[in-house]
């Protein structure tokens, strides 16, 4: 069974036929996979018979695993510090396979700051610091950097918190924020893209686990036992929803995610409910439902084990073209081997198909 797990209870939804039936399964997707230090990709032509890996059609340059990473659509963006102290944030567009570095830090004295986190938007890149003193207080800066221009000048903002998150909606920057020196508190800051102004601060109190931003704009704050909903534009505080104990959904802790319209896909500690460490989620902010796809409901023991050998979930995606739920999963061993699956959901939920991957699925975009 697949289990649908509400913030107030728990409905238990049927598995249904895992046949294949008269759907139409046609897509292409561009998969980034992890495998010995770097990241590749695979390029996949997917039909009603199933998924195949097009071995003639690469446009992602391989890279090393990022220290920083950022999606913005169907762009992702990585963050790598070299050797001599200098800093590159490298953008790749999937949507035109196009690709933009920049250098982030040049300047020698640059060998001390602490880079917290990154995001861009179409045409700026922010990059959030911390410059540490021996005989103050340490600085805090969201270093803007204008990727229109060849040279790449920058504007640093100085911050009076020390910024842990960073994500880009319409034309501000969102900074999650946190108070060490006094108050142990989080703050959420809105800086203006264009003059680095900042323009709102919204204390959050203390346990945040990340900020996000939905699929309507949006900025989700994420805590243990609720999550709380900014209006992007106006940093109104809307809907908190609180959960039951036991019924957390627990998207906070994901290292992965993606949004669709009105709901989050992501890799969920499974705890008690299945023996791997994670399992594909749906939470549906509409009706504040968790959906939780668990392997053992929907593959027999044969097939976990042996056919598709996982080991643990990697990713979860949504290809809204099709209505399918798309499960990256590590296969078992040390050899950076992994599989992608295709599921329906509910109401009528079936596991369709899979693919194996030379490579550990972490990001995928639908093309």
């Amino acid at each position: 069974m697949f289990i649908a797990c509400l913030a107030l209870g728990c409905t238990e939804e049927g598995v249904g036929d895992k046949e294949i039936q008269s759907l139409n399964l046609t897509a292409d997707y561009t998969v980034l996979l992890k495998k010995d230090g770097v990241l590749q990709s695979a390029y996949l032509n997917a039909n009603a018979d199933g998924m195949t890996v097009n071995s003639n059609k690469n446009d992602f340059e391989v890279a090393p695993l990022p220290e920083l990473s950022y999606r913005n659509g169907s762009a992702i963006g990585f963050y790598n510090s070299q050797v001599d102290c200098s800093a590159t944030l490298k953008i790749h567009d999937l949507s035109d396979n196009t690709v933009i570095n920049t250098t982030v830090f040049s300047e020698d004295k640059n060998c001390d700051y602490l880079v917290k986190s990154m995001a861009y938007s179409e045409d700026k890149a922010f990059v959030a610091f911390v410059a540490p003193s021996n005989i103050k207080k340490d600085s805090y800066y969201l270093r803007i950097l204008d990727l229109s221009i060849n040279q790449s000048p920058y504007m640093d903002v100085e911050l009076a918190k020390e910024p842990k998150q960073t994500l880009v909606s319409d034309n501000r920057v969102f900074v999650l924020s946190l108070d060490t020196d006094i108050t142990d508190k989080y703050a959420l800051i809105v800086i203006n893209i264009d003059s680095g102004a900042i323009t709102h601060e919204a204390n959050l109190g203390t346990d945040v686990l990340k900020i996000s931003k939905d699929g309507m704009g949006n900025i989700l704050v994420s805590y243990p036992n609720l999550h709380s909903l900014f209006d992007g534009k106006t940093m109104i505080l809307g809907i908190t929803t609180n959960y039951l104990l036991g019924k957390e959904p627990r998207f906070g802790y994901a290292e992965s995610e993606f949004f669709g319209e009105q709901a989050l896909y992501y890799p969920m500690e499974s705890g008690s409910k299945s023996s791997y460490p994670h399992i594909a989620a749906v939470y549906d902010f509409k009706e504040n439902i968790s959906i939780l796809y668990i392997y053992e409901n929907f593959l027999t023991l044969e097939e976990r084990n042996l056919k598709y050998e996982i080991e643990d979930t990697t990713m979860v995606s949504y290809d809204s073209k099709n209505n399918l739920i798309l499960i990256g999963y590590k296969k078992k061993g040390e050899n950076g081997k992994g599989g992608l699956m295709r599921i329906k959901p509910i109401p009528d939920p079936k596991f369709l198909d899979n693919v194996d991957l030379d490579g550990i699925p972490m990001e995928l975009f639908p093309n």
